[in-house]
């Protein structure tokens, strides 16, 4: 389902009986945690039985062997209240737990209840798309195998490293975003999580432009590539998460042979 017009006026998207509504920042640090039920790499596991499984079996699976150190199902209920604005406290939590069951069947096939509808897996998983795109959650690009994945991540991560710059916070996004823009805080707590990410990718984007602009116009510094300096409206979107990696990976390796070299 499209749901662009829904996302772009953070508006609550309707699915069956329900509204999922958008977070805001209030919610990020515990989004941030149950959103991990959403991105687990389950298909990565070297085993047909739970490869073949579903993603709501899977969560069902892995919370009954071992609800402590896998709460994912936990999370799942907690996330979808929150979606959901269902006032449902961390008290009740057992009794939110009960809408979670197996049909009685031979099949014994997980799903779950919202009033009185009974969801499945299918309905689990474009749930789980739209508070996904609501929310800017990244999930598992299964066309990139798992050892590409982890490669490229640990490239991404040293790359960081060289840089020995520490990664923001998410308080310090948030006082960033009110310096540079003069939003008060206040009114930046009450951003969907969506809009605040992309406000903060935005900013940045200006910054950069600004920067590379005024280089280039000066005379001082010359770019070999031209199409370097995109323009700070440039879409963002399709951003490719790796791109920085996949280009720089060669140069990362050469400068640290360098470095080396010179000790």
């Amino acid at each position: 389902m499209d749901i662009t017009y829904y996302v772009c006026y953070d508006l609550p998207v309707p699915y069956r009986n329900i509204k999922i509504y958008p977070l805001t920042v209030k919610d990020y640090l515990l989004f941030g945690i149950y959103s991990q039920c959403l991105t687990i790499d389950k298909n990565s596991i070297p085993d047909p039985k739970i490869i073949s499984m579903t993603y709501l079996e899977y969560i069902f699976h892995i919370t009954e062997e071992n609800p402590v150190e896998y709460p994912y199902l936990i999370w799942f209920d907690r996330l979808l209240s929150m979606c959901l604005k269902d006032d449902n406290s961390f008290e009740k939590i057992e009794e939110s737990i009960k809408r979670y069951r197996y049909t009685d069947d031979s099949k014994r096939k997980p799903y779950f209840t919202i009033g009185e509808e009974i969801y499945t897996s299918d309905d689990f998983e474009k749930i789980k798309q739209i508070i996904a795109e609501q929310n800017m959650v990244e999930l598992i690009d299964e066309n990139i195998s798992k050892d590409v994945r982890d490669s490229l991540e640990k490239a991404r991560l040293f790359k960081k490293s060289l840089s020995r710059e520490k990664p923001a916070s998410a308080e310090d996004y948030m006082i960033s975003l009110s310096v540079a823009t003069g939003l008060t805080l206040e009114y930046i707590y009450s951003l969907t999580i969506r809009k605040f990410i992309k406000s903060i990718r935005r900013m940045d984007n200006l910054i950069h432009y600004k920067i590379y602009l005024a280089a280039s116009m000066s005379g001082m510094v010359e770019f070999k590539d031209k199409s370097f300096i995109k323009h700070w409206l440039t879409g963002l979107d399709d951003e490719d998460k790796y791109g920085d990696v996949t280009v720089d990976l060669e140069e990362i390796q050469d400068k640290v042979s360098f470095e080396s070299a010179k000790k």
